[in-house]
């Protein structure tokens, strides 16, 4: 297969074109100028792009890192010279991937080529599988080191054996792995430690069962004793019981007398000859009233006598000054009519009657008067009237009352109360003796065994669970044996296959000794040539782990080279590889000699353009090197 035209959408390259040469082409440009987006694109049109693989930290998937960026949809078309024709391969997205549609076409005639799909493009055009051609003709940045490949053992694997490419021993020794795997991967997983793992928990459960039963059977004498000793508190506490009954009885006895002597010393319930039925307060401003009254007619009775006193008093003494006064008028009547005649002599006359005349009457009002006075004289004095000390003793008496009526409800009260509580009049004469222990010490030693019952009954029930859920003993003894006998059948394959591992360990480390003569001859030479001659040997190994010799030192691990020497080595390698395996494939090197000194990339170089006369070479670089010497030894060159 010869590439002649590519035109990408495609991550940083926007309708972009490369048409690269026959032989070898360096492809120049600088840092994300689409170098490695170039190669890319490459693998993606040849083998599409895998839409499983997901975004990781520090890791793109493909169909993210390549998504175009200018928002266009991700397409592709490759040009190349197959099988003597020229075909047309278009890549495009499709609704769930994209860069899922597939087109392959012959160029002249737009006819589909028979038999050319997505999945197996790469393969036919290559003649070799993904997995072979990236790890043989496709060189990514800093990737020219060769990972271990089944498909690429087995390719190579073939050259020195029967030809049979589906046969390597990685292959046969990760089968014979994972069949011992399945039996013991490690202390936890395989068959066997599931099947160890399986008698041990019957073991466990064999000695669970046996401890089980045992504190099954001492829970059993355990509720025996206790329910004996449950039987014997009851019994102490209904002896309790009926020693309270008695003292309930006797109790009820003593207040039923008292009720009695407390009704009958309530007084006969009849009115008061004063105050009838009336309560203290109302008897008592009856009294007040009563009293008041009484005082104010005694006072008006005083008052009425001394009125009479001092009428009496007054009428005398008018009397007396009226007969001064008549005796005074005679006289001055006879004066005045001695002096200056009868006129004036009557005039004192009329005066004196007069005085007379008030005289008599003041001496007639005294006889009633002194009579009356002598009446109330005569009368027995008053009692005095002692209302308030006959409310006092009526309000006595009722408080008396009322306190005998409150003594016998409280009586009945308390005859009632105890009635309530069982009490009775009746009681037996059988003779009790009080328990060893008080009733409250009964009664706490009854609820600690009570409680000490409830958890042996359910400690019980629980063993009785467990048996029951562990099934018969003898169901278990049955499945141990035959987990023994699955268990040494599986140790006696896990040794087998140990046995097999062992030995096919051992024939690959002989055949790793003839592994491939022709690749490590063939490496060993381009080796030599790229490093100018100091490394004239190396061996390669089953697993692509490479060894450098020079004519006079040991082996040396690939590891223990410069940086420079062993991207050397494994581009010697790959280059091989191709020559071997893909003989018709294009090389795609991005950046593989960016490590070597000026020397050895002059060295590269001279060798690549030998290769490309038998293949097309692409050689992206990031230097200028690489093109100045190319264009002095007229290799095409493309400037980005």
């Amino acid at each position: 297969m010869r590439i002649k035209k590519m035109t990408a959408a495609f991550g940083a390259l926007d309708n972009a074109t490369l048409e690269p040469g026959d032989g070898l082409t360096v492809i120049t440009a600088p840092n994300e100028a689409g170098k490695s987006t170039w190669a890319g694109f490459l693998k993606a049109m040849l083998y599409g792009i895998d839409t499983r693989e997901r975004d990781k930290t520090g890791f793109l998937a493909d169909k993210t890192r390549y998504q175009p960026w200018s928002g266009a949809p991700m397409s592709g078309e490759l040009q190349v010279e197959w099988q003597g024709k020229d075909i047309t391969i278009r890549r495009f997205p499709t609704r769930t991937n994209p860069f899922g549609g597939f087109e392959a076409v012959y160029t002249a005639s737009g006819d589909p080529v028979p038999g050319l799909t997505a999945a197996n493009a790469g393969e036919q055009l290559t003649g070799v599988g993904k997995e072979v051609y990236l790890r043989s003709a496709f060189v990514g940045q800093g990737g020219a080191a060769i990972g271990a490949s089944k498909e690429l053992e087995a390719r190579v694997a073939a050259l020195a054996t029967s030809g049979q490419e589906d046969v390597s021993y990685s292959a046969v020794e990760r089968t014979l792995k994972d069949w011992r795997n399945r039996r013991r991967a490690n202390r936890a997983n395989g068959l066997i430690p599931q099947l160890e793992e399986e008698k041990s928990n019957l073991d466990s459960t064999l000695r669970e069962m046996e401890q089980t039963r045992r504190r099954r059977a001492e829970a059993e004498q355990e509720l025996a004793r206790l329910e004996e000793q449950q039987k014997e508190l009851q019994s102490d506490l209904e002896i309790w019981a009926r020693l309270e009954r008695h003292d309930l009885n006797r109790r009820y006895a003593e207040a039923y007398m008292e009720w009695e002597a407390a009704k009958a010393a309530i007084p006969e319930d009849k009115p008061h000859p004063v105050f009838g039925s009336m309560t203290g307060e109302d008897a008592w401003a009856f009294a007040q009233e009563k009293q008041e009254e009484w005082e104010r007619d005694q006072k008006e009775s005083e008052e009425y006598v001394q009125i009479l006193k001092s009428s009496l008093h007054r009428w005398r003494r008018d009397g007396l000054i009226g007969c001064v006064v008549v005796v005074l008028m005679l006289i001055l009547t006879m004066w005045m009519f001695s002096l200056h005649g009868t006129a004036a002599a009557i005039y004192f006359a009329v005066a004196a009657g007069f005085a007379v005349l008030f005289v008599v009457l003041n001496l007639r009002l005294i006889p009633p008067v002194r009579r009356r006075l002598d009446e109330i004289a005569a009368l027995p004095p008053p009692e005095k009237a002692d209302w308030l000390g006959q409310a006092a003793q009526y309000r006595e008496a009722l408080a008396a009352a009322q306190q005998s009526r409150a003594a016998e409800a409280a009586a009945r009260r308390r005859v009632e109360d105890l009635a309530a509580q069982g009490g009775q009049l009746a009681d037996t004469l059988e003779m009790l003796y009080p328990p060893a222990q008080s009733k409250a010490a009964t009664v706490a030693q009854l609820a600690a065994t009570e409680r000490e019952l409830a958890r042996v009954r359910a400690e019980l029930a629980r063993t009785e669970g467990i048996l029951t859920h562990m099934g018969g003993r003898s169901d278990i003894e049955a499945r141990r044996s035959e987990l023994d006998a699955q268990l040494t059948q599986r140790l006696e394959e896990y040794d087998a296959l140990t046995t097999a591992l062992e030995a096919l360990s051992a024939a690959n480390d002989a055949l790793r000794q003839r592994f491939s003569p022709a690749l490590n001859q063939q490496a060993g030479e381009l080796f030599a040539a790229l490093t100018g001659g100091r490394w004239p040997k190396l061996t390669l190994a089953r697993d692509f782990s490479a060894q450098a010799a020079a004519e006079d030192t040991l082996p040396r691990s690939s590891l223990a080279l410069s940086t420079g020497t062993a991207e050397q080595l494994y581009l010697a390698v790959r280059l091989a590889v191709c020559a071997l395996t893909v003989p018709g494939a294009p090389i795609v090197l991005d950046d593989a000699l960016t490590a070597f000194d000026d020397a050895r990339c002059a060295l590269a170089l001279e060798l690549l353009k030998a290769q490309a006369r038998e293949r097309q070479i692409l050689l992206f670089s990031c230097h200028s090197r690489e093109a100045d010497w190319a264009r002095a030894h007229g290799v095409p060159v493309i400037q980005l």
